[in-house]
């Protein structure tokens, strides 16, 4: 395997439409600042707002240009994989869902198995030792996505 050197990792996606609507947001916290500065009274009233919500805005924009160049990557070069799970821990998420935390061994063709740490939601019915996942995998860096469906669909 030519990324064994590598640790193995998990990545996360987004759809197209889901990009529209983050960089979106991204635009919209990064514009706050300037147009309230240019409807209130003051350049304070726009600076105050905009040292919080600029970084914020920017850090979601490289968040999601991210996401979106390794759902490309995961379609163009991704190997649609099988993971089973050897352990699970699940995390309480208190207001939140619950967090599945699987150790898991990913096997495929054209790549040697190995061993990885992810979190998946802990939904109905719960993760279990044995059970097996669908996972699209990069051999060449060892990074993989787990539930995304529509990387499956081969034309």
């Amino acid at each position: 395997m030519s990324g064994s050197d590598r640790e193995p990792r998990q990545v996360e996606l987004i759809g197209p439409v889901a990009q529209v609507f983050t960089y979106s947001i991204a635009a919209g916290l990064m514009l706050l600042g300037p147009v309230l500065a240019w409807t209130g009274d003051s350049l304070w009233s726009g600076l105050c707002p905009a040292i919080i919500t600029f970084p914020i805005g920017v850090a979601i924009a490289v968040t999601t240009y991210g996401q979106r160049r390794d759902a490309k990557r995961f379609r163009a070069v991704g190997v649609i994989s099988t993971a089973e799970i050897v352990a699970v821990r699940i995390r309480k998420g208190g207001e939140d869902p619950d967090v599945a935390e699987l150790r898991v061994h990913i096997s495929g063709p054209g790549f040697d198995m190995f061993k990885a740490d992810c979190e998946v939601p802990a939904g109905i019915p719960r993760p279990r030792i044995g059970d097996r996942l669908q996972v699209v995998v990069d051999p060449s860096d060892c990074t993989f996505a787990i539930g995304y469906d529509h990387l499956f669909e081969r034309d």
